[in-house]
């Protein structure tokens, strides 16, 4: 029965009726707290706090990582079966992981499994690589994602949640983002009810703790990071009533479950019963534009001031298990907790946006023989070292307006064991054309890497089967990037039918004259 554990989550908190006091409720760090309800039959928002403003998202950026995956999944890049590489950037995530080794591979039904159940940060990072080759371009796709789907007050920078200056989120946005997660994809939804399952001879449990034992909650997601405090989607079917719920900041895990399970003992008997959801939220998700890996296909608006980095003894841990919490030294807050203030409005504490940080490349190379996918480049990356596009070009808008610290982080390689001539070319590199049109299709960290890109685009697209694939090094800004070109066109005309051939199949391309 699932009311004894929903009475003995509310003990540990505080009586239902203080959900709908004014002020911050106790169980929740003032600074960090946010939430809403919503009944997604109808749309109507039941509660809200502080819905629009900016917290962190921790592992709740994981719903955002396999909505883009169960896309990969329904376009047919991807089976579950499907064996997914894992790089040594993937194996050196900070915990909560799957211990994942460089070199070895997870299938895509066990990286899943492992994103919903131990919210596994290297699962996380292997599933980005994969489907986008690295880290970065994964993170674009995900933020142009969300833009599409109604989320505007989201930007990712990875795909775990790990702490990063500029990745940030709202209640709101979680909120459509669980909503979406039902509507676009009910054949993938349900694995977020497993309770536990089997990876490699271990039994792993799932952190939601409401999952069994509060009536009707079927999922979704639960996250931490010592910035963000304790935070939990939740989706909830009882009596025909149907609500999605997000509290963010909670002071501990067990506080966080206590107000979300106050939140639906005092909302769902207020939701109505009716079929279906809220016909604006389905809208918002079956209307909007087919996000392509790497082609754009809206402008995204300019970078807003970034969240600060939060500071923590050892490693930065996402959905930590006890274990690890405990192991914890114990952390100043980034900002001091402000007297508590109405539920309709908890700003965010001002804050001095940090020195922006490198941003590692998923791998030194990219990996070239995935099953069913090719790797497309990143619109970031492919203009990252070339500044503004030229006039007229569709993509110049997004160019502008990427703001400094992403322009930074688009350019800044760590390979892992860089050498300068890991960015030389060698005596085995086709020669680059000296004058003449080519088409750049990515800006990355390694002759290999650029090579393996270009072997993969001419896989892609035959037309470029007669081209001169070539690395170019490059340095900018003291950062050493080779650029992945084609050239041998006899004209302008000839390479922008390339080009376009190569945005078919979602490759980012530009052409230019040297």
């Amino acid at each position: 029965m699932a009311a004894p554990a929903a009475a003995a989550l509310i003990v540990a908190g505080v009586s239902t009726a203080a959900v709908a006091a004014k002020g911050v409720p106790s169980q929740v760090v003032p600074s960090k707290y946010a939430a809403i309800v919503v009944d997604t039959a109808t749309g109507k928002v039941l509660y809200q706090a502080n819905p629009d403003a900016r917290r962190y998202p921790a592992s709740l950026t994981k719903m955002m990582t396999l909505y883009v995956l169960f896309e990969e999944l329904n376009r047919g890049r991807f089976k579950m079966s499907t064996p997914l590489r894992v790089s040594a950037l993937a194996q050196r995530q900070a915990p909560t992981k799957l211990g994942l080794r460089a070199g070895e591979t997870i299938t895509v039904e066990d990286a899943i499994k492992g994103l919903v159940t131990r919210s596994a940060n290297d699962a996380a990072a292997v599933i980005a690589e994969n489907v986008a080759g690295s880290v970065p371009a994964f993170a674009e796709r995900m933020t142009r994602t969300a833009r599409a789907i109604g989320m505007t007050n989201t930007r990712f920078r990875n795909a775990n949640g790990l702490p990063d200056p500029g990745q940030y989120t709202s209640a709101r946005d979680m909120m459509k983002l669980g909503v979406a997660l039902q509507v676009r994809f009910p054949q993938y939804y349900p694995l977020f009810s497993i309770r536990s399952y089997t990876f490699r001879g271990r039994t792993i449990g799932n952190h939601n703790n409401l999952l069994g034992r509060i009536n009707g909650v079927d999922g979704i997601k639960t996250g931490y990071v010592n910035a963000s405090g304790f935070n939990l989607v939740t989706s909830v079917k009882r009596d025909g009533r149907k609500l999605v719920a997000v509290v963010m900041g909670g002071k501990t895990a067990a506080q966080r479950d206590a107000h979300m399970v106050q939140l639906i003992n005092t909302y769902l008997p207020k939701a109505s019963r009716s079929r279906g959801y809220d016909d604006e939220l389905v809208a918002d998700v079956m209307n909007a534009p087919k996000v392509a890996a790497a082609a754009v296909t809206a402008a995204l608006p300019p970078h807003p001031t970034p969240l600060p980095r939060p500071m923590m003894a050892g490693m930065d841990a996402v959905d930590p298990d006890p274990a690890v919490v405990a192991s914890m030294a114990p952390v100043p807050p980034v900002a001091p907790d402000p007297v508590p203030v109405q539920v309709a409005e908890a700003p965010m504490p001002p804050v001095t946006p940090p020195s922006p940080e490198p941003v590692s490349l998923a791998t030194e190379t990219l990996p070239t023989s995935l099953a069913n996918a090719h790797l497309p480049s990143s619109a970031a990356e492919a203009f990252a070292d070339i500044g503004p596009a030229p006039q007229g070009d569709p993509m110049a808008d997004l160019v502008a307006r990427v703001d400094a610290h992403s322009r930074r982080a688009a350019k800044t390689v760590e390979v892992a064991s860089a050498t300068p001539a890991a960015v030389v070319m060698t005596d085995a590199s086709p020669a680059r054309p000296r004058s003449g049109w080519v088409i750049q299709i990515g800006a990355v960290g390694s002759e290999a890497a650029a090579m393996d890109l270009l072997d993969t685009a001419t896989s892609a697209a035959p037309v470029l089967s007669a081209a001169n694939p070539f690395a170019e090094p490059v340095n900018k800004g003291g950062s050493t990037m080779v650029r992945a070109r084609f050239g041998g066109f006899e004209n302008e005309k000839a390479a922008n039918r390339a080009c376009a051939a190569l945005k078919k199949n979602d490759f980012a391309c530009f052409t230019i004259r040297l």
